[in-house]
């Protein structure tokens, strides 16, 4: 008894084709889409402060930004003087529309040379979207 053969047109190829096309399709058009964002990356909050000078220690490029669900308050600190000074550690007063006051401390040693900049970086888990206002005291003394 005779087999019967089942050949591979090309109508046969043509319709896998096309249904492969139309499954592609299907997937790429139906399958939501993972949006990729960098972990490390700060998130959108990213508060600018105007500078503030104390004792001779200029506070620049203040600024207030959110990562990994903790706020991190950045300034540069620089000796505008000649001399070297002897330097407390640096209280930094937030204030909100409300006035609530948030205090942080932050150090950057005890001495700062002449004309020496540094960088503070205080973190914390207390929300500070809010902050409009920015407040530094350091006490200096002049060494000799």
């Amino acid at each position: 008894m005779p087999r019967e053969i089942h050949a591979v047109t090309p109508g046969k190829i043509i319709l896998i084709v096309l249904l492969l096309i139309v499954l592609v399709l299907a997937i790429y058009i139906f399958v939501p889409k993972e949006t990729k964002t960098k972990e490390n990356a700060p998130n959108l909050i990213h508060l600018k402060f105007d500078d503030i000078v104390q004792n001779n220690i200029l506070f620049e490029n203040i600024k207030i930004f959110k990562q990994n669900e903790e706020y991190y308050l950045k300034a540069q600190a620089l000796n505008m003087t000649s001399n070297n000074l002897q330097i407390s550690p640096v209280k930094i007063i937030l204030s909100d529309n409300e006035n609530k006051q948030i205090e942080l401390i932050s150090y950057i040693g005890n001495n700062l040379k002449g004309e020496e900049e540094k960088t503070i970086t205080v973190k914390t888990d207390k929300n500070l979207k809010n902050i409009k206002k920015v407040d530094i005291n350091i006490s200096t003394q002049v060494l000799s």
